[in-house]
């Protein structure tokens, strides 16, 4: 079977792949390209980087709005005029759209001590500020330690009193704060990383905040990380046998402050109400080098090289224009585009630079392109690729950085990031993420000697060299992208096809032939879809009627690919039903999915950037969402395809083709709490 696809697919390409069969091109300049080697600096990012890491950046905080301070001053000696930090409040309790706001919280000092059976200081804030748990509340108490294991769930409390005692924990602080202390009267919580969890590094501490909204903040009780090693001894003395006690002093309080964006903008020539964004969160405590003082480091040095590159008459001004975003991640981006979302609706793509520099022989983890969601097809993804691309064939390196080899992948959709919110169905920016995988993410273990100035030359090289090319595209650029979209969406097509075909074929059940069947001409539906729609989205660069026609006419080939592959699937679906012993059927809709084709959600006009649960839970109580499963990105991208045209069935089809087969009656039971929510309403 492997053998006649081959002959298939390579057969297939020689008719319909003539016109592409030439190694991929650089989409940049020569002019570009030059401009960028001369000018980005990977020195210049890692020394932004480490300036960055030594303020501890925690959301609605002060230690944010100096980090801001101190990036904005550089910016205007660099010559950006168009620079502002804008506020909105923030106190853990206001919300912007279904986005809760962080409290305002700062620490002025804080010590951990075992008392007994020993007298040893554990840490101290002012030595390692991330010791401290983030929204921790002010203690003056000495007390004994329960180990608690994990500390989630009635289990772990089971035989213990822990009422006016310090717990001992390995899971997240916030939900350990919430089971120990605000339900069972402990005063505190010190939690660590278990042996198992990242082997190794006995001095590892992690970071963790407890998240309180303004109403919990008189119940919070205080909190500590320590080390793997320190947790370790204390677990082990309880082990043993031994009474733990522990005295913990906080100085800190809580205030209703706000959080803060930083934006500067270089203004388009032609055009400057439409713009490029590059984005990166500022956020995290000190010292968070890669993640994510590195892109917002890279970020400065883009900036400053943007600046240079046009003073020196490099490149040419920008058609439109190229802005920078600071944020506190999420917190601080969901403010800003609801204050901004006429601007934001004029965004043709945002970058979102989220740990771009990782010495990935010390950290683990390569390069990532995480590309947009299926419900937001887009140049951007063929773009940022392209550049990249040439980003490893020229072998960029700097003076103080590694010569490691660029590795590098292209990953599907996923969270986590400020692109999450760009690419919602309301909103409809695409937006990619640039990150890696990093072993010493969110601990005391990420430093600036992991930092590679070399990674950081090449991702500001890709960064800047995708964004000034979109900012600056016509016609000939608008042509060479949907080529190029054209050229990669057959691969993709034929990647899609294979895989939910290869599902089909080890099909042995009877009643599950046809169901498999009607997917694998679903997926060939939705992915030919999700590639036209790319080729051209290109259209937005153009404005010549034959450059339109021509790129029109590049959505040819995807088309017969299309066509072929449905033929191809019936025949193997007839063999299929032949091999098992059933009758083949035509795909026709059912009695309920002709019900669910007629139901069509429709988004209120106020419901903008993604859902956060948290808020239909504080309108509908917990666990409004039982058993809702749609997957881990199924519910959201269910909410990206409403837009008033789609059926539920339409909808479930389109999950179904990306993430793998949804029921549509559990599409439909999340819509109608969103309905109850006032998030939602159904066409009538």
């Amino acid at each position: 079977m492997r053998f006649s696809r081959k002959i298939f697919l390579g057969c297939f390409m020689v008719v319909l792949l003539s016109g592409f069969m030439q190694s991929e091109e650089p989409l940049a300049s020569k002019k570009l390209v030059q401009a960028l080697t001369q000018e980005v600096s990977g020195e210049r990012a890692f020394n932004y980087t480490v300036l960055i890491s030594l303020y501890d950046r925690i959301q609605a905080c002060e230690g944010w709005r100096d980090a801001a301070e101190m990036i904005k001053t550089e910016l205007e000696r660099i010559g950006y005029k168009d620079v502002e930090i804008e506020g909105w409040p923030s106190n853990g309790s206001r919300y912007y759209y279904t986005y809760r706001t962080p409290i305002g919280w700062r620490a002025k000092n804080a010590e951990l001590w075992m008392v007994s059976p020993e007298n040893e200081r554990l840490c101290s804030y002012e030595e390692i500020p991330l010791t401290l748990v983030k929204h921790s509340n002010s203690a003056d108490v000495e007390a004994e330690l329960v180990d608690v294991g994990t500390g989630v769930g009635e289990k772990a409390y089971e035989g213990k009193d822990v009422a006016g005692k310090i717990v001992l924990a390995t899971a997240y602080t916030g939900t350990v704060m919430r089971e120990a202390v605000f339900k069972r009267g402990a005063l505190g919580v010190v939690t660590w990383y278990s042996p198992e969890t990242r082997p190794g590094y006995p001095n590892m501490i992690r970071y963790t905040a407890i998240w309180p909204t303004w109403e919990e903040k008189d119940n919070v009780g205080f909190g500590f990380n320590v080390s793997k090693l320190q947790g370790w001894n204390l677990k082990k003395a309880l082990d043993e046998g031994k009474k733990v006690v522990l005295k913990a002093k906080v100085e800190a309080e809580y205030y209703d402050g706000q959080v803060e964006v930083l934006s500067a903008a270089f203004p388009g020539s032609e055009e400057p109400e439409k713009e490029v964004m590059i984005i990166g969160h500022l956020c995290h405590p000190t010292p968070s080098a890669n993640d994510n003082a590195s892109g917002s480091g890279g970020m400065l040095e883009m900036a400053r090289a943007l600046m240079e590159m046009v003073d020196k008459g490099q490149i040419d001004a920008p058609k439109r224009t190229i802005r920078f975003l600071w944020v506190p991640e999420f917190a601080g981006t969901v403010p800003y585009i609801k204050a901004h979302l006429e601007r934001m609706r004029n965004t043709l793509a945002v970058i979102n630079c989220d740990m771009i520099g990782e010495d990935f022989h010390l950290t683990g983890g390569i390069f990532n392109i995480i590309c947009t969601p299926d419900s937001m097809p887009s140049y951007l993804n063929d773009v940022v690729v392209n550049f990249t691309k040439l980003a490893e064939r020229m072998s960029l390196r700097s003076t103080n950085g590694s010569s490691h080899p660029f590795a590098y992948r292209i990953l599907p959709f996923s969270g986590g990031s400020d692109h999450y919110i760009f690419n919602d169905g309301a909103l409809k920016v695409p937006s990619v993420m640039f990150n890696r995988d990093d072993i010493f993410h969110h601990t005391s273990l990420d430093t600036p000697d992991k930092v590679d100035p070399t990674e950081l030359r090449r991702v500001c090289f890709i960064a800047l060299g995708s964004t000034y090319y979109l900012a600056c595209a016509s016609e000939m650029e608008a042509k060479n992208m949907a080529q190029l979209i054209a050229r990669n969406g057959l691969s993709r097509l034929a990647e899609d096809y294979y895989d939910s075909l290869l599902t089909m074929e080890k099909t042995q059940v009877p009643e599950e032939v046809h169901t498999s069947y009607a997917q694998v001409l679903n997926v060939i539906q939705h992915s030919t879809q999700r590639e036209l729609d790319s080729v051209l989205s290109t259209l937005l660069f153009a404005d010549d009627a034959s450059t339109k026609e021509e790129i029109r006419n590049s959505i040819g080939n995807i088309k017969n690919m299309s066509a072929s592959f449905t033929n191809d699937a019936q025949t193997k679906y007839g063999r299929l039903c032949q091999k098992i012993g059933v009758k083949t059927k035509k795909v026709s809709l059912s009695e309920d999915q002709q019900k669910w084709d007629k139901i069509i959600p429709m988004r209120n006009k106020d419901f903008v950037c993604p859902l956060e649960t948290d808020y239909v839970e504080d309108k509908l109580g917990k666990g409004v969402f039982s058993g809702i499963d749609l997957g881990r990105y199924g519910t959201y991208e269910a909410l990206n395809f409403v837009d008033g045209r789609r059926s539920v069935l339409d909808i479930a089809k389109a999950v179904s083709a990306e993430y793998g087969p949804v029921d549509p009656n559990t599409v439909l039971a999340f819509f109608k709490i969103l309905e109850k929510a006032e998030l939602l309403t159904f066409k009538k």
